[in-house]
């Protein structure tokens, strides 16, 4: 009987924990590392609404002016939560630079919205 009660118990766990594995998917993504004496350069929300059967695209481009800081780190934080959010590329630039262009791309019939954190020495 105990065993029974085993079984049960461990084939309710593992159906549970492969509900679990789908949920809470993100495509966040950071390039660099932040250091010691770095500051915030710029935050942008960047965001799409979706297109019937299209994919969308929109490119970020940051660019200093006045004086040129170096770029540390990139942090592009995905707010579609469930895995139905779209991607980030860096194309050109990025750390240990001083610009960065970035493309954002959703997925089919699908809108994103991303934070765009920068910060430079």
């Amino acid at each position: 009987m105990k065993v029974v009660y085993l079984a049960l118990l461990v084939s309710l766990s593992l159906v549970a924990v492969g509900r679990a594995a789908g949920k809470n998917q993100s495509h966040s993504i950071t390039w660099g590392s932040r250091s010691f004496r770095d500051m915030h350069l710029e935050r942008v929300i960047i965001s799409e609404k979706s297109k019937f059967l299209r994919v969308v695209t929109r490119t970020y481009t940051f660019k200093q002016t006045g004086v040129q800081r170096l770029i540390t780190q990139i942090v592009v934080t995905d707010q579609i939560k469930n895995g139905n959010g779209g991607y980030a590329r860096l194309e050109a630039g990025g750390p240990n630079t001083n610009f960065a262009k970035i493309y954002f791309k959703s997925q089919r019939n699908k809108e994103f919205s991303f934070i765009v954190d920068i910060y430079g020495i």
